[in-house]
């Protein structure tokens, strides 16, 4: 379940980046996603750290391997996201110019913020979600180096830092998406910590007590993430990140898995990445073809269009999948 849920991540991010042409915010709670993302990836990071193959590699073979998987996938998608630029940088549009275009682009490769006014301030304005996969990258680093796969109070004491830090951050700004933008990039940190941090000590509560969690039904833990994008209500954000996000990776890491399940999370397990580091790119190559094309937005912002798009990119993330894993294989060869 935790698979198709970080599928559904991607999906709720690309869907709301979508939707901002055309309908404004469709999800009012759509900030929640990246927080339930990096819990999730927190939790199944610490399963994999808590492995015995893995507790006798060394910390760099265990980042390296981490680097190895990650990386191709991000890199690709940078140039995708690039190119889709392109038109705007050489008609000096929206602000961008060669220049710039060509200095995020760097920046990116190196994984490093590129701190501008281009895309609403996002520091990796090529491909603003990318943040969170870097960030993510940086997080997994630092539970392999401080050892916490048989420390679980270390963790604890991580974790509640992190919270302090971000909350104190979160209510100076009255803002609880921190990370994407320049304004307030170097709150991305805790928040990211937090999550992270908080799905690798819920991991070790869940070796210990999962067994007695109740068994819901994996129809009613889609229901609840779905549930949690959609509260219009003031100050709800920081009750459902305290609350909801554990309790849905927690129960998501405990319902039963039926056969459908198994076949959908397998599919989300190999393509998540992919899906993720292209929605961006994707988007905007489908809207300058819009323009291009003259497509009314009558149907661009429609039902129909936005089935056409989401095809499109998982047809794109699946060959990306594709085009990684074969690379990966000619290099172990």
């Amino acid at each position: 379940m935790l698979q198709l849920l970080r599928m559904l991540v991607a999906l709720s991010i690309f869907t709301g980046h979508w939707g901002e042409a055309y309908v404004g915010r469709l999800w009012p709670q759509g900030q929640i996603a990246i927080d339930i993302f990096f819990m999730i990836e927190g939790f199944l990071a610490m399963g994999f750290l808590s492995q015995p193959t893995v507790i006798s590699m060394n910390r760099w073979q265990i980042i390296r391997s981490r680097l190895v998987h990650i990386y191709p996938v991000y890199a690709i998608a940078l140039v995708v996201s690039f190119c889709s630029f392109a038109p705007q940088a050489l008609a000096n549009a929206g602000g961008w110019t060669i220049t710039n275009w060509v200095g995020a682009f760097i920046s990116g490769l190196v994984l490093m913020p590129f701190f501008s006014t281009l895309v609403y301030g996002s520091v990796f304005p090529l491909n603003p979600p990318s943040w969170a996969i870097v960030l993510e990258l940086f997080g997994f680093a630092l539970l392999v180096c401080l050892r916490v796969h048989d420390a679980p109070r270390r963790l604890f004491v991580l974790w509640i830092g992190a919270a302090f830090i971000y909350f104190t951050l979160s209510m100076m700004w009255r803002d609880l998406n921190a990370g994407w933008a320049s304004v307030h990039y170097w709150g991305g940190w805790p928040r990211m910590i937090l999550s992270f941090a908080g799905g690798a000590w819920l991991r070790h509560l869940h070796a210990e007590y999962g067994a007695r969690t109740p068994k819901i039904h994996p129809v009613t833990v889609l229901a609840l993430f779905v549930g949690m994008h959609l509260p219009k209500i003031h100050l709800i954000g920081a009750p459902l990140l305290g609350i909801g996000v554990p309790l849905l990776v927690w129960l998501g890491a405990s319902c039963p898995c039926p056969a459908w399940l198994e076949t959908v999370a397998a599919f989300a397990k190999r393509n998540t990445l992919s899906i993720y580091l292209l929605g961006y790119p994707i988007m905007m190559i489908w809207r300058y073809a819009n323009t291009i094309f003259m497509v009314p937005l009558s149907f661009a912002g429609s039902l129909a269009g936005l089935a056409l798009v989401l095809g499109s990119l998982l047809v794109a993330g699946m060959i990306l999948t594709y085009i990684t894993e074969n690379m990966t294989l000619e290099r172990e060869v």
